[in-house]
């Protein structure tokens, strides 16, 4: 079986309801989707207009090839 290694940048919103101690379990909760997290990071943070805040990450992930 071979893998790829994926380069990917994802913006995602974080609620106001989820505490900060819980934003890297979801944040790697949410890069699994696309594979096997390998490194990550958070690169930008905007405010949005309720209270809610939009993460922009950079990530590479490995997968299986299709």
């Amino acid at each position: 079986m071979s893998l790829n290694l994926c380069v990917m940048q994802l913006e995602l919103v974080w609620s106001a309801q989820l505490p900060l101690h819980q934003l890297r379990p979801w944040l790697r909760e949410q890069l699994a989707v696309h594979g096997e997290p390998l490194r990550w990071a958070i690169t930008a943070v905007e405010s949005t207009g309720d209270q809610s805040r939009k993460l922009k990450i950079e990530a590479v992930v490995v997968s299986p090839e299709t």
